[in-house]
């Protein structure tokens, strides 16, 4: 018979469309779908039930299927029946169709049913009322409906709806503790109530609180009790992730070490076999074939979604959003002055503890099976799972051990990955937002040494990580945080090898395909990461300007970076960008920042060393008529940053603390190419070289030098330049 049923389910699944769909066929589905169904005859069913539902969509004023689900309802309800049995089969389609299409299935659930012995069609109960009346007695439909209603519940309308049955759904409750139907009828409810995750109007124990904590309590336990192939499992999950949402949940569910072992073991881990002897030949090596089995993605995003609630950090909102979050708690309270009291749940040390919790629990060996899962909504879960659990420097190690990392960069490359790849991963790719994982990524690159992070050859792997880094720099909505760490990350990456410095300097990026939000925000497709870097030059955030100028630092090491921003050895001609990007490393090298002024007197050192650079540093001087490259080469040598009064004239400074060692030394470098430049030209009978040395004497440049001199004595890497600058100073004085 199951095979029998299997194989007109398979010819239904052939015919086109749903003009030829019978109420038989209808009927054929529904007896396929209940629980006691063979799992292959369900989801054929369920298959069969989507192709119909997705063609009656996409027609419109095609009514076909809703007649006929209509002709087999009224065939149900037709007559009484004191076999409440025979309403299950139409309990259990009208649950797959609210999973497809909830338009489709709320009129069917709210349809009238005549009344009995009426004879001019008078109109009696609904669908609903009958199937709560006939619920009243304990019986097979009584799980059936409680699973209905808890489909029925998860839109917003279907909500409205269910609250009809709230009364039924607390009795059966208290009438089954620890069974399937009160499990049920607890998801039901917690989706009945409306998820908030801020928990800032809410007493700790008022009577919503306390009822929410019943609920998770009862379906924590039946995580740890049932078997992973219990049907009701994946809406008790559900249920879980919406209450996760509150604070009180969250601290509820963490702080239960038996709930999250019970928990991560549902997560579908492949089971690798070590071999026994040193050395295994290939041909005999045993290779568990569980591991190339499809997983249950809905298991997958479910258990996601708990551990991704439970670790969530309150989002840090800018200034706007708080003086938004300021005036919507006026208005709520109706006095000035209000302010936003966040929950004790929300606390960095709260959260801190939950994310210490489930490392603890082994959340990271579990993302193993997690990314099994062919889908980007849980790749999306688990890019955000990783971020929440690498916050925290001390947790990275950990990480990296068990595993995260290699699970990360599978997230993230699939994430990136273009669209014609996606498209049978998911429904909608372009929703997707890949940032938190490439930030998880970042965070990982700021810390950790690249031999521990990426496999060897390091220097080879680690460029797999550039174009991740690349986008989470220039992507339009890039926090500014997430800006700082793709910077941070591009820097140390940088330093693994002057090749991987070459391809930064010379890397552009593009969106992928399904990122509607990038090519929405006005930008060009492709950007150059440089042209990004830039910018963020200028920024107007400290710690942003200084990673950028540190980046920058490093990447004037490669040949590339060099010839970027000196200019080309080969041509005669200085150009404007050229002139510019220095500039803009000179008035870096004199603001009020010691880090900053670090690696931008790294920077002009390191150019220096190329006359084309020299050359471009002094067009700079006569071009701008400002403050020439002397006067700011000096500023490097003073222990603070000279400040401007009202006329612009420099204040000055009365302190006692000695100048920067470090700036000094980067200073009397970049002081002696230049000098040395300006000699040469000098010396092949180009005028200008004298005047460049007349400039820097007349900027007091030589008074300086003897003054770095006396007091660096013993400062070899000092001495040395500043003595040889003077020398070619005193042979051409002005």
């Amino acid at each position: 018979m199951e095979r029998k049923n299997e194989q007109a389910l398979e010819a239904l699944l052939k015919r086109s469309g749903v003009e030829n769909i019978t109420t038989e066929d209808i009927s054929l589905l529904a007896e396929s779908l209940v629980s006691t169904s063979p799992k292959s005859t369900r989801s054929l069913a369920f298959l069969n039930l989507s192709k119909l539902s997705q063609a009656q969509t996409s027609s419109g004023s095609n009514v076909k299927l809703v007649n006929s689900v209509q002709s087999y309802l009224d065939s149900v309800f037709s007559t009484s029946n004191d076999n409440v049995d025979c309403y299950i089969p139409f309990v259990s389609l009208l649950t797959a169709l609210f999973a497809l299409s909830p338009q489709l299935a709320i009129p069917l659930l709210t349809a009238r049913i005549p009344a009995e012995g009426s004879a001019g069609g008078e109109q009696g109960p609904d669908v609903l009322d009958v199937l709560l009346e006939a619920s009243e007695l304990p019986s097979l439909l009584q799980p059936a409906l409680a699973e209905l209603l808890a489909q029925v519940a998860s839109s917003k309308q279907g909500r409205e709806i269910a609250q009809r049955a709230d009364a039924w759904l607390r009795g059966a409750i208290d009438y089954d503790q620890k069974g399937d139907l009160g499990v049920l009828c607890a998801v039901a409810l917690s989706k009945m109530s409306p998820a908030d995750s801020s928990d800032a109007i809410e007493q700790p124990a008022d009577t919503k609180t306390i009822e929410e904590i019943g609920l998770a309590k009862k379906m924590m336990e039946h995580v740890q009790s049932s078997p992973s192939s219990s049907p009701t499992l994946l809406p008790t999950l559900e249920g879980l992730s919406i209450l996760s949402t509150k604070g009180h949940v969250k601290h509820l569910l963490a702080t239960s070490p038996a709930f999250l072992s019970s928990l991560l073991a549902l997560s579908p881990v492949p089971d690798t076999r070590p071999s026994s002897l040193p050395v295994t030949p290939q041909a005999s090596v045993d290779i568990d074939e569980k591991i190339f089995e499809p997983v249950e993605t809905s298991l997958c995003y479910g258990l996601t979604t708990i551990l991704v609630n439970i670790t969530l950090r309150k989002p840090v909102l800018s200034a706007e959003d708080e003086q938004i979050a300021k005036l919507r708690a006026m208005a709520v309270s109706g006095k000035k002055g209000a302010t936003v009291e966040g929950s004790p749940f929300d606390a960095d040390e709260a959260v801190e503890e939950r994310v210490t919790a489930t490392i603890k629990a082994g959340v990271v060996p579990a993302l193993r099976g997690l990314v099994r899962a062919e889908s980007l909504l849980v790749r999306e879960g688990l890019g955000r799972l990783c971020l929440n659990l690498v916050v925290e420097k001390s947790h990275r190690p950990v990480f990296v051990r068990d595993g995260g990392f290699k699970v990360l960069s599978m997230v993230v490359r699939d994430l990136l990955a273009p669209s014609t790849t996606n498209e049978s991963k998911g429904p909608d790719a372009s929703t997707i937002d890949y940032l938190p994982a490439v930030q998880a990524l970042a965070k990982l690159i700021i810390t950790t040494p690249p031999h521990l992070l990426f496999p060897p050859p390091h220097d080879t792997t680690a460029l797999n990580a550039l174009t991740p880094v690349y986008n989470l720099l220039a992507h339009p909505s890039s926090s500014l945080l997430q800006t700082f760490e793709a910077l941070m990350a591009l820097t140390n990456l940088a330093t693994i090898n002057p090749d991987i410095a070459d391809r930064i300097v010379g890397a552009t990026v593009s969106p992928p395909v399904h990122d509607t939000m990038w090519r929405g925000s006005g930008r060009e497709d492709t950007i150059r990461v440089m042209t990004r870097v830039e910018e963020l030059l200028l920024d107007s955030n400290t710690l942003v300007r200084r990673a950028a100028t540190e980046l920058v630092c490093n990447l004037i090491a490669s040949p590339n970076g060099r010839s970027y921003f000196a200019g080309d050895a080969g041509s005669n001609d200085i150009s404007a960008r050229v002139r510019s990007r220095l500039n803009i490393l000179l008035v870096l090298s004199s603001i009020d920042d010691t880090p900053t002024r670090l690696a931008a007197g790294g920077a002009l050192a390191m150019l220096t060393e190329d006359p084309m650079a020299c050359r471009s540093l002094l067009s700079v001087t006569d071009e701008t008529h400002s403050r020439s490259v002397w006067t700011r080469l000096l500023g490097l040598l003073e222990p603070e940053v000279p400040q401007l009064d009202e006329d612009g004239e420099e204040m000055p400074v009365i302190s006692s603390a000695q100048p920067n060692a470090d700036l000094i030394h980067r200073a009397v470098i970049v002081v002696y190419n230049l000098v040395d430049y300006a000699a040469s030209l000098d010396k092949d009978g180009v005028v200008k070289g004298k005047g460049y040395l007349e400039e820097a004497q007349k900027a007091g440049v030589e008074e300086k030098l003897v003054e770095v001199v006396k007091a660096n004595m013993s400062r070899r890497e000092i001495l040395e330049p500043a003595v040889e600058a003077l020398k070619i100073l005193k042979r051409r004085p002005a």
